[in-house]
């Protein structure tokens, strides 16, 4: 056999092969049944990530095509100071427009020249607030771009005088968590594994009424009355109980995600506070997350919120291991005044305290004499204070 000719008969077919399948790849293609997978992944707006163009027509989003360049990641500003935004885009994807957004709220649209917008920073909300862009491109595009800045309160709260309308006994097994005072009685909600308890008690008469002792594995915390039930929380359990105002009887529990430590009524929902600066307002009914306020004053966040009282359409809330209560705005989380009370005690009876836990806790609110009741944990005394 002729070798050589059979390998130039076979190089010939193959050839012939590799001509036909090309040729049936174009024909393909000109008759348009090709297809072609978008492998890049789809994502959303708010990164400004790259999305396959969509089949009704609207926009394709483009990654990176703008980006801040004032004010930086997280950087701290005050209500009402004048801040200047400014940003840059790639130059693959020219400008027609861009709205800037402050919260997802507009506050201006910049045409196709202009790259930054001095605005003053509003005093709606304390904490972590997001700038965003919305760059508009040629070809329907669109560039997303949002920042977090951080907002502080640009005064220092007034601080608060008062003087002591009041002194009454106070039961110094009590390592007071919670306060309230409700139609002439003062309730009351203590902590310690194996010693917590809620207390339903006489301040005039200086005597206990009723008392309820928790199971042992909880350590209590803040009480609150709502709706004719009086909820404690518990300390790192994350659970509460609900209890009947008039019996004392429990008749349900509730569960939640974080700490507890303090609780008040706030209309008609409850605010709860967890040892950090946030308060979380919940619903009542579901125990779910209506929204957090961020606590801060002009200095910064304001840590170790513990004991709450809802009082004249504000927060107050004792700041664990200090001698301080804060007075905050619901609305804003700013700290706007604030009461100090060092040297309630005498030195006598602060000798015979823990010195470590046994600080100021406990916010009482008498809206008919207008006062507000305060102690502490083991604390000999209950003061009456007029707040000057």
């Amino acid at each position: 056999m002729d070798t050589n000719g059979t390998r130039e008969i076979m190089n010939d077919t193959i050839m012939l092969c590799k001509c036909f399948a090309l040729l049936g790849v174009l024909l393909l293609a000109c008759n348009g049944t090709t297809t072609r997978k978008e492998t890049r992944p789809a994502a959303t707006a708010n990164t400004g990530e790259l999305l396959a163009t969509s089949n009704d027509g609207g926009p394709r989003f483009v990654q990176k095509s703008v980006q801040f360049v004032t004010p930086g990641k997280h950087d701290t500003c005050r209500f009402h100071q004048e801040i200047t935004v400014a940003y840059t885009n790639n130059r693959r994807y020219p400008v027609d427009s861009a709205h800037l957004l402050y919260n997802n709220t507009p506050i201006a649209t910049l045409d196709s020249l202009t790259r930054s917008y001095t605005f003053r920073v509003p005093p709606d909300k304390c904490g972590i607030n997001n700038l965003k862009i919305i760059a508009f491109h040629p070809g329907n595009r669109q560039g997303v771009v949002t920042l977090p800045i951080v907002v502080k309160p640009d005064k220092a709260p007034r601080r608060l005088a008062h003087e002591v309308a009041g002194v009454y006994p106070h039961d110094i097994t009590a390592s007071t968590q919670g306060l309230v005072f409700h139609e002439g009685f003062l309730y009351e909600g203590t902590g310690i594994f194996g010693e917590s308890t809620l207390r339903k008690i006489d301040l005039f008469q200086n005597k206990q009424l009723d008392m309820i002792s928790l199971a042992s594995e909880y350590f209590g915390e803040g009480i609150t009355i709502y709706n004719g039930k009086i909820y404690q929380i518990t300390w790192t359990s994350r659970k509460g109980f609900i209890y009947d105002l008039a019996t004392f009887r429990q008749e349900a529990t509730f569960d939640y995600l974080t700490q507890g430590w303090g609780i008040t009524t706030m209309n008609d929902c409850l605010a709860m506070s967890d040892g950090s600066h946030q308060l979380f307002l919940l619903a009542p009914d579901s125990f779910t997350k209506i929204r957090t306020v961020e606590v801060y004053d002009h200095h910064g966040p304001v840590d170790s919120l513990n004991e709450l009282e809802w009082i004249n359409g504000q927060i107050w809330a004792n700041v664990w291991l200090t001698d301080r209560i804060v007075v905050i705005d619901p609305r804003s989380g700013a700290v706007v005044e604030e009461l100090y009370l060092p040297n309630m005690l005498t030195p006598a009876e602060k000798v015979k305290l823990n010195t470590k836990e046994d600080v100021l806790n406990g916010i009482a609110y008498n809206p008919g004499r207008g006062t507000i009741y305060v102690t502490g944990k083991h604390w000999p005394k209950l003061f009456e204070l007029k707040i000057k």
